[in-house]
């Protein structure tokens, strides 16, 4: 790790590109990912993810942390992880102190690279309004985490009232394999109408919230949310004429059971998604989200 006190970001761009030739390189970097973090919990948060997610997208991440308070004049200190610790990412971690982090944008604008798609994270605590957020207004993907927050259904709540095209909430990625995992289900013959469907799991968290919101939407039916102490979701039913499908996991297992009518039952990996696998599959994508949006601004109305 370098550590660089007292410094500009115009000087940590050009540090940037003379590591280029240390070893270091820029080229082949497809995204500039901007973390806005509270405290060093995200930090470590971020840092842990960036090896894994590089792998995926080789990226630039710039982390934020709030502005602090010294004895000196204003000023930002920085840090650049070595590429022993977050491989192909670049990762800069900037310390603004007494007023030299008033304008985000400005701290992060030297920094970017160009011809690069711009997304911020919110690592913590989230905006009311992300697009009106300035780092959100230079971003084309703008990613919030209800889950971090003290009221993570509130958040989503208060995402969708203000909801512009690119803002997204990582939880989303969270519940990929179950929305996979059902829509294969009903893909299977009898392809009988479901007539109201049941989901269980912690209704103080927004994966469970969202995939409610999402059958309600998507199947036009009656969906009850039944409150576990799960860490998530750890069950979804969904009635039909001829019996219920049912897919049950243990309380924070990785191995989930199917069950259909007539049928033998099917042990299947459904494992809680970590957060580095929720933010490769948010980076994929550099436009808007509408079924995310429909399932917010319109699902979670919905829910029984």
């Amino acid at each position: 790790m370098q550590i660089i006190s007292n410094t500009t970001s115009a000087r940590l761009a050009r540090k940037l590109n003379d590591n280029r030739g240390e070893g270091g390189s820029a080229l082949g970097k497809v995204l500039n990912l901007i973390a806005v973090v509270k405290d060093e919990d995200g930090v470590r948060s971020v840092v842990e993810s960036a090896l894994d997610v590089a792998q995926a997208h080789p990226l630039r991440i710039i982390v934020v942390l709030p502005e602090a308070s010294d004895e000196a004049e204003p000023h930002l200190d920085a840090e650049i992880m070595d590429h022993e610790d977050v491989g192909s990412a670049e990762v800069i971690i900037l310390r603004p102190y007494n007023g030299a982090g008033t304008n985000q944008v400005s701290l992060v604008i030297p920094l970017l690279l160009p011809d690069a798609p711009v997304f911020t994270w919110w690592v913590q605590e989230a905006p009311r309004n992300p697009s009106d957020n300035g780092l959100g207004q230079i971003s084309s993907r703008r990613i919030t985490n209800a889950n971090s927050t003290r009221n993570p259904v509130a958040t989503l709540t208060q995402l969708a009232q203000h909801r512009q095209p690119g803002d997204t909430d990582i939880t989303w990625a969270g519940i990929t394999i179950w929305r996979s995992q059902l829509a294969a289900l009903l893909n299977e013959a009898p392809h009988e109408k479901v007539t109201r469907a049941e989901v269980g799991g912690n209704t103080n968290r927004a994966g469970s919230n969202m995939l409610a919101a999402w059958l309600a939407l998507r199947l036009g039916v009656q969906v009850k949310l039944v409150h576990t102490d799960a860490a998530g979701i750890d069950s979804v039913i969904l009635h039909r004429a001829s019996g219920p499908l049912t897919i049950k996991r243990p309380k924070d297992g990785d191995i989930a059971v199917l069950s259909r009518p007539g049928r033998s039952d099917l042990q299947i990996s459904m494992p809680m998604r970590t957060l580095q696998a929720q933010l490769i599959e948010e980076l994929r994508t550099v436009g808007d989200d509408s079924e995310f949006a429909a399932v917010i601004s319109e699902g979670l109305g919905l829910i029984q």
